[in-house]
């Protein structure tokens, strides 16, 4: 299956709130979110675009909504992203593609953006491998710092891609032992 990203509009609240509303997202703080959490999100502008962010609909070629992008801060030289598919969606490489959709956006469109990171917890295996067989390199450990719904913390593992790793589809490990002891 082919996808694409088409840009959020303002006038499809009603489709987003159904979307997010409707679904639940076991791997994010609020798993299950209310349609009036979704609302209280969108008056606070989180899925409004502009300079700093934007968000974007992961479509197939019939225009079925598949899932959910957003990149932020857009104005710093190292935006960050979050991604949900629909749950009867996941497990058919559409986050992948999303991913490697979003990275050529970043570096394509934004000439000042030298990588492009994310953060997924550590039991969210089909994250984890999506960040790596799109090009990220595991980067951060952060121990006990994702909080779930149920209060439990678990720790998240972040990813990053450099646009000269990218740009030369290669990737450049990291010297994790450059500390003498």
């Amino acid at each position: 299956m082919s996808i694409c990203l088409k840009p959020y509009n303002d006038d499809e609240t009603e489709a987003l709130i159904a979307f997010l509303a409707g679904e639940t997202w076991p791997y994010h703080g609020i798993a299950t979110l209310t349609e009036s959490n979704v609302r209280e999100q969108v008056a606070q502008g989180r899925y409004y675009s502009s300079d700093e962010k934007k968000t974007f609909w992961i479509l197939n070629d019939e225009d079925t909504k598949l899932g959910l992008l957003r990149v932020f801060d857009l104005q710093d030289p190292t935006p960050m992203f979050d991604i949900r598919i629909s749950s009867k969606y996941r497990g058919q490489g559409i986050g992948l593609q999303a991913v490697k959709l979003l990275v050529e956006y970043v570096f394509t469109k934004h000439d000042d953006k030298i990588r492009l990171e994310g953060h997924t917890r550590v039991d969210n295996y089909a994250m984890r491998k999506t960040f790596h067989n799109a090009g990220f390199v595991k980067e951060a450990v952060h121990r006990l710092s994702w909080p779930s719904e149920d209060g439990k913390l678990h720790d998240s593992i972040g990813y990053a891609i450099l646009r000269e790793d990218w740009a030369e589809n290669k990737t450049t490990p990291i010297n994790w032992d450059d500390f003498p002891f």
